[in-house]
């Protein structure tokens, strides 16, 4: 495994993570935010990495059993040695595998929640990472969006809701995906970096069989200025809340 190195989160928050590889972003906060009604239940992230999103969430107080996916053995690893060392070993258990196998890894209908933070570049787009590793978390090499949604809809029961981060230009396919899979876009918002400035993220809430009608949330601003000096109280607020 390469060198770890140790990124303090928060107070209550330790994430080691591997040197060159996937990074805790602001992707991943703003997701564990936008999740916040998983409180109880069962919940799954498929892609889980080192395992950030599940950590955030019950660091803010869910009380929700959290499973993590992860195609890579070595992250499916250091998310399990995340969740030992931040006292969450018990809520917050980590399959090694891919989500193209969900028929075989998890039960149907089982989860109240799933959450994905998945690859968002298509595999031929752009020069690739140097590092294998990160090819793997931000491209489609081991499966699309379609996939993550096949796998969402059978892990979910009805009702049951579906949260996702993902690219403002690759949004339709995210939104076809979905409902493709009988997961009913439901809520939207898009991030900026500031007023006036175009969306660097969507998220997106569906429901498992749910009725159509989508709501579109006012844009949550990351800075209050061109320059990005000041961060919104808004932003404040969800960093103070982990």
């Amino acid at each position: 495994m390469a060198e770890l190195y140790e990124n303090r989160i928060n107070a209550n928050l330790l994430l080691k993570e591997l040197e060159g590889g996937i990074r805790f972003g602001t992707d991943a906060l703003l997701l564990a935010d936008f999740a916040s009604a998983a409180k109880r239940g069962t919940c799954i992230d498929l892609g889980t990495g080192s395992g950030v999103i599940p950590l955030l969430m019950l660091a803010s107080g869910s009380k929700a059993s959290f499973c993590g996916l992860e195609l890579q053995p070595e992250y499916a690893s250091l998310a399990a040695e995340n969740a030992r060392a931040n006292g969450y070993g018990e809520s917050f258990k980590i399959i090694c595998g891919s989500a193209a196998d969900y028929k075989s890894l998890f039960e149907s209908g089982r989860a109240d929640y799933v959450v994905t933070n998945p690859p968002y570049m298509r595999a031929d787009c752009g020069a690739e990472n140097e590092s294998t590793p990160l090819n793997i978390a931000r491209r489609e090499i081991s499966g699309g969006i379609d996939m993550f949604c096949q796998a969402a809809a059978w892990c979910l029961k009805s009702g049951g809701s579906f949260f996702a981060v993902y690219r403002p230009d690759r949004l339709v396919n995210l939104l076809c995906a979905m409902r493709a899979n009988k997961i009913e876009p439901k809520r939207l918002r898009a991030v900026t970096a500031s007023a006036g400035k175009k969306p660097s993220l969507i998220l997106v809430e569906g429901r498992k069989d749910g009725r159509e009608g989508l709501i579109y949330e006012n844009d949550l601003l990351i800075y209050t200025d061109e320059s990005h000096t000041s961060q919104t109280e808004e932003m404040q607020r969800i960093y103070e809340r982990f």
